[in-house]
């Protein structure tokens, strides 16, 4: 891992466990910055490291921006091509701190979307890809491979975690809860009737479950109607990340934090085509470097209209919201479900309604909810907000009526970027290479919100096969 340390004077602490010496390219020439250290390979991250004090500047083949879970899946991806260099930089002093630490923790089935939209296509690629992986957990030899084509294996497999103690033996815990979308009126009904065809257009398997199968299963859980999703579940999405950032060390990728991009300059040096990214160290005294990309991937999550924008044309200028969801734990063990709980979403699907999640050690939480905020860093929340409870409570009521109030707790926010401002319909995952406005090679990611950590294995795909040329 490159750090930009915190210090007016301009080096590199190179932290990695790779077989091999990584190497950086020249704009001159091939040249190896670490020629004279031998490494071996070690189970625990980071287990050596130089440093170089000297100004330098670094070209690569693809450069990632942001060091959430999509842009490791997109640097994992593209570190396995022979012979290209791959380097992702993160603005903050570790990957992993914002969006992708920071949410459900769900692997989503791909129910609610248009079936042509990005959302769908990419939740149910990536939601097959990522249980590939997982049930490489049993093998010992954890990756994923490209081919499965439905949703059979999900069901049918003898590899699958189906409960709490099982998972924890795995090194990327898993569960697959499923998940259950109670209607509370014939309206609501009317749609899971809708969900249910759908469904089965797009290849994704749903049931309606009895009314004595659900008091007998759910006995907690008030619903006219049930659509179960059998291959929804959870996962440990820390465990996953941290295999993203082994794999893309272990391809003799890179990963730079404290690395914040400060501007993109397009570069065009006869066939030498591509990007100059200059980036600034994030302290008091900052450092300055400016790396030279082939191609440039914008995965900066919350701030990815402002990367995207530093190089756009005003027309072309793109405008994230930020919305902040908070989430509520549940204290004691009067309630006890064995199964995600959705209500019917709103139509808009500007979010998935107030749910009952578990985690992997079977505690239970609600949310997310939504409100809109200014600033993308706003995460605080306030415990002692009994309006924000209050709405909590009703919601969840609805569909748990014996829930007590009294045992619902704030636990922490999320921030999500989205395209669609309050009360706008909905507005699909932007994932473009800018060729219409002249900027081949350069990748844009921008509104990846829910269901992007599902997705993220898919969009790696995705960006690999839109710079397969390249």
């Amino acid at each position: 891992m490159i750090v930009l340390p915190r210090s007016n004077i301009l080096s590199f602490k190179i932290r990695f466990f790779s077989r091999s010496v990584p190497y950086f390219f020249s704009k001159n020439n091939c040249i190896s910055l670490y020629s004279s250290l031998s490494t071996k390979k070690s189970n625990s991250h980071f287990d050596s490291s130089v440093s170089l004090s000297q100004p330098l500047d670094v070209s690569v083949d693809y450069l990632i921006i942001g060091g959430g879970v999509v842009g490791l899946a997109i640097a994992e991806r593209l570190s396995k091509r022979k012979g290209k260099s791959t380097l992702l930089i993160e603005k903050n002093f570790k990957v992993n701190e914002e969006t992708s630490s920071r949410n459900s923790e769900v692997i989503h089935a791909g129910l609610y979307y248009p079936n042509n939209s990005l959302k769908t296509h990419l939740c149910i690629r990536g939601k097959r890809l990522l249980y590939s992986l997982l049930f490489s957990n049993y093998s010992g030899q954890i990756n994923y491979n490209d081919s499965p084509t439905d949703d059979s294996f999900i069901i049918d497999s003898l590899l699958v975690s189906n409960s709490f103690e099982k998972s924890k033996s795995l090194t990327i815990p898993y569960y697959r809860t499923g998940k259950w979308v109670v209607a509370q009126t014939d309206d609501e009904s009317n749609y899971l009737t809708a969900l249910q065809e759908k469904s089965t257009k797009i290849g994704v398997p749903t049931y309606f479950l009895s009314e004595k199968l659900q008091k007998s299963q759910e006995p907690h859980v008030n619903a006219i109607r049930v659509l179960v999703s059998p291959t929804t579940g959870i996962f440990d999405s820390h465990a996953f990340i941290n295999w993203l950032e082994w794999k893309i060390q272990d391809n003799d990728g890179n990963i730079a934090v404290n690395s914040k991009v400060t501007n993109i300059i397009p570069g065009n040096d006869g066939d030498n085509r591509g990007y100059i990214i200059e980036i600034t160290s994030a302290s008091s005294t900052p450092s300055k470097i400016k790396i030279f990309a082939k191609s440039v991937i914008n995965s900066a999550g919350l701030y990815s209209d402002k990367i995207a924008n530093m190089i756009l044309p005003p027309s072309h200028h793109y405008k994230l919201y930020h919305v902040k969801g908070h989430y509520y734990g549940y204290r004691g063990s009067d309630l006890k479900v064995n199964h995600l709980i959705y209500p019917v979403p709103p139509k808009n699907l500007a979010n998935l309604g107030i749910h009952l999640i578990l985690d992997l050690n079977g505690r239970i939480r609600f949310g997310p909810d939504v409100l809109y905020i200014q600033r993308p860093d706003d995460y605080e929340i306030n415990v002692d907000d009994e309006s924000r409870k209050d709405a909590f409570f009703n919601a969840v009521k609805t569909y748990i009526p014996t829930i007590k109030k009294d045992k619902l707790y704030a636990d922490y926010t999320g921030i999500r970027p989205k395209l669609s401002g309050p009360g706008e319909p909905f507005k699909d995952f932007v994932i473009k290479e800018e060729i219409d406005c002249g900027f081949d090679g350069f990748v844009n990611l921008v509104g990846i919100e829910s269901p992007g950590l599902t997705s993220s294995l898919a969009i790696g795909e995705m960006v690999d096969n839109i710079l397969k040329d390249r």
